[in-house]
Order: structure tokens, then C-alpha cells, then sequence
């Protein structure tokens, strides 16, 4: 295991990489030795989300993840500030398909599909969502999150939305 958790981040906040094998405490003390590096920062930054992905990890565990995130200085979003705070997102419908996934249904600030193949989407990427894809991503729908195709290193990919919102 290279790290317990690897920490990505966008206009909107954070995104917190869980490796299957991590136990909490790892998780946790790697969190505050690379957090605790950037000497406040976060603390003057408007309020960011943080979405969860990789191991599975239990509401407590989330819980306590984000009170070890707020220790440590990030400002972070309440849940009456954004419903959306670590939420995955629940499609309507998710189909995959040999050639790619199809997901039904809004993506709303703070969440994030990561998709090993193209994906077309069937609904809006609201602002504070995010798509990531090896392969092509279409939006029928509108763009106002952001969105990037190939970006494990594939040059020959397109991101296509019916309506731009210009965010992306």
C-alpha cells in the first residue's frame, strides 16, 4: 500500500482516495501529516465539500474523518450548507455497457463519478460535480461542473455536453 489516502482536490473541495487496506487510524494520521503541511491554509477558504471514494467506510467513519479534517483547519461545508456534503451520488439507472457506462440522473455539487471506460450521461452536472473518465464523457444535459476524458494519460478523448454552463 503507497498511501492510505490520497487527497484530490478541485474549485469545489476535496476528494479523499480511501486504499481498500487503510484502517482509520491510518487514514487519519496521514491526513493530518499532509494537511498539517500547507500551515492553515484551508482556514481562510470558503467552505469546500469533501466526497469519499475507493474503501467503503461507514457513516461514524465519515463522521469522524470530517471532525479530524475540521481539527486540522479545513472549513468545511455543514449539512445545511450542502445537503450534499459526502454523499455519492444514487443514479436513477446505472448501465454498463461493454463499451462504456450510462448513468440517468443529476450529478449534484460534491459528487463525482470516476468511470474506467466513456460514459454518457443522462442529466445535468450541476456546479460543484465532477466527472472524471479514462474514456469519452457526453452529457445530454447541461455542463456547469466539470468534466475530464482521458485523464489517465489518453489523448484521443472528447468531453461533449448538449448545453456548456462554461464551468467546465
Amino acid at each position: 500500500m503507497n498511501s492510505p489516502v490520497i487527497i484530490k482536490g478541485n474549485k469545489w473541495g476535496i476528494k479523499l482516495i480511501i486504499h481498500e487496506e487503510a484502517t482509520l487510524d491510518d487514514v487519519i494520521k496521514t491526513l493530518r501529516i499532509k494537511l498539517q503541511k500547507t500551515k492553515g491554509y484551508y482556514k481562510n477558504i470558503k467552505p469546500i465539500s469533501i466526497t469519499f471514494e475507493g474503501k467503503s467506510i461507514t457513516e461514524d467513519e465519515k463522521d469522524i474523518l470530517l471532525d479530524t479534517l475540521r481539527e486540522i483547519g479545513l472549513n468545511l461545508k455543514t449539512q445545511t450548507e450542502d445537503k450534499q456534503l459526502y454523499i455519492t451520488p444514487e443514479p436513477t439507472s446505472y448501465t454498463n455497457q461493454s463499451d462504456g457506462l450510462f448513468y440517468i440522473g443529476n450529478l449534484k455539487a460534491g459528487e463525482s463519478i470516476d468511470a474506467a471506460d466513456s460514459i454518457v450521461i443522462i442529466g445535468n452536472v450541476e456546479n460543484g460535480a465532477s466527472v472524471y473518465s479514462e474514456g469519452n464523457i457526453v452529457i445530454i444535459g447541461e455542463l456547469n461542473g466539470y468534466a475530464e476524458s482521458g485523464y489517465k494519460g489518453r489523448n484521443d478523448t472528447f468531453v461533449y455536453s448538449l448545453i456548456s454552463g462554461g464551468n467546465n
